[in-house]
């Protein structure tokens, strides 16, 4: 190779290489998120119930009620029959043990007009209310209807019993997933479906949400900060987290068998070779 082929042939080199250098930037800032992060980035957060999640008709719920009336205690706890036969302390427990035992316990279902039939106090209003919310309620029924000793202590604990998200495309294990506490944000969401694949877009991430008879779509941009502040920064029951593919997946979905069959296909790739081959012939002149 001559002195000027050289020199060609070290341009090309230098231009083959500033080619994947512009790449490799563009890819990462496909899959980078919050690139607008700053280690002195300070927001405001959202008001301290505002993702909570709150019951809707149709949610089950457990409620457990303990306290140092035993008698009071069996009777407002909805244990299934069966366990009550398998298990002759059951207030004892749920005395001494306000975790244990849970799958002992029915749950309840919220009606329609956002209630529930609870033993000996009858119907309860929770639709629309917090966990905490719910507590405070059953509570207070409970003191106002006497039903216990006077000068007993009652700890009243909700559990939800049915509620999920579900996360679908470009994530690492699409699924259905259980809430099981008052505030999930997105990130933990997808997190516990495996994170986005390389493959997924992080500008164009959907929040599908149904509530009160309405369907509200939400795209969100994972690159950015700004996705704090959305209203779907917080998952809340029954939303489907759907994650777009990048173009780079979408051209496989067309890559198959008949694709290498087609003569299409071959003759691009004669036509690349030639002129790869035509390149390195002039080069190195």
């Amino acid at each position: 190779m001559n002195v000027e082929g050289l020199k060609k042939f070290r341009i090309a080199l230098f231009g083959i290489l500033a080619a994947f250098a512009v790449s490799s930037c563009h890819s990462a800032r496909e899959v980078v998120y919050i690139q607008d992060a700053s280690p002195a980035l300070v927001q405001e957060v959202m008001d301290k119930e505002a993702g909570d999640v709150k019951v809707r008709p149709g949610d089950d719920i457990k409620i457990l009620i303990t306290c140092d009336d035993p008698h009071a205690t069996s009777l407002l706890n909805l244990i299934s029959e069966t366990s009550r036969l398998s298990r002759r302390n059951v207030a004892h427990d749920a005395v001494n043990n306000s975790t244990g035992g849970q799958d002992y316990f029915l749950s309840y279902t919220v009606s329609p007009e956002g209630t529930i039939d609870f033993p000996i106090i009858g119907e309860i209003a929770v639709g629309g209310l917090t966990r905490q919310e719910i507590a405070d309620a059953v509570k207070r029924s409970i003191i106002r209807e006497g039903v216990m000793k006077k000068g007993s202590s009652i700890v009243v604990t909700v559990q939800f019993a049915n509620l999920m998200y579900t996360a679908v495309g470009e994530v690492a294990r699409p699924g259905a997933y259980s809430i099981d506490r008052d505030r999930i944000n997105l990130f933990e969401a997808i997190g516990m479906a495996g994170d986005l694949t390389v493959y997924g877009k992080r500008d164009r991430v959907w929040v599908i949400r149904e509530e009160n008879n309405r369907r509200t779509l939400y795209q969100v941009d994972l690159r950015s900060t700004d996705f704090m502040n959305s209203p779907a920064y917080y998952v809340q029951q029954g939303d489907v987290i759907y994650v777009e593919p990048n173009n780079t997946r979408t051209g496989q979905s067309s890559v198959n068998e008949n694709t290498f069959k087609s003569v299409g296909f071959w003759t691009s790739l004669v036509s690349i070779a030639v002129s790869v081959a035509t390149l390195i012939v002039t080069l190195t002149r």
